[in-house]
């Protein structure tokens, strides 16, 4: 074996090895994002399961009234005087459901949006242990390289992976 030879296989086996290692950063990478968007899932459920409160649970009336400090207790009469007669405190509505309504419906799209990006990050994976869909894995790690310090982390090494010869060859020889 000449020594060129043993180079190249030594580095197909460093570039095969580090597209291993890619590849298991994109499947944690969709997990986790998989797992946070469930808080947001949380969230939507709340604002929508809050918006279908009944306007009169908002504004309880209060058990106890307090009496005004120094006064007695009112006599029990017969017939309503004008100084018994107390009128109703306004009560406030309660919040406008719509806003509710709204909050959950974007707290919804966001979960979607999430869970999509979650699926095509751990499909990148798979697309780098396959060997194929570069286009795909480019744009998967541009995207990630938005969200710091993992995401960002992820798509550098990426780019940094995918550009290298070897790696551009490990690609080209399984279209092939």
């Amino acid at each position: 074996m000449t020594s060129e030879s043993l180079n190249d296989t030594e580095a197909r086996i460093i570039v095969r090895e580090r597209l291993k290692i890619l590849a298991i950063g994109f499947y944690i990478r969709g997990a986790m994002v998989a797992f946070f968007s469930l808080f947001f899932f949380i969230y939507a459920g709340f604002f929508l399961a809050v918006s279908f409160v009944p306007a009169s649970a908002w504004n309880q009336p209060p058990r106890h009234a307090a009496l005004p400090a120094g006064s007695a207790a009112p006599a029990v009469t017969p017939t309503p005087s004008p100084s018994s007669i107390t009128t109703a405190s306004p009560r406030a509505e309660g919040p406008p459901v719509v806003i509710f309504r709204i909050i959950g419906s974007i707290m919804g799209g966001v979960v979607l949006l999430m869970l999509a990006l979650a699926c095509l990050t751990a499909y990148a994976g798979r697309c780098i242990q396959k060997r194929k869909s570069k286009i795909l894995i480019y744009i998967m790690a541009g995207f990630n390289c938005l969200f710091i310090p993992y995401g960002t982390l992820l798509g550098v090494f990426t780019f940094i992976v995918m550009s290298s010869p070897p790696a551009l060859r490990e690609f080209d020889s399984a279209g092939s």
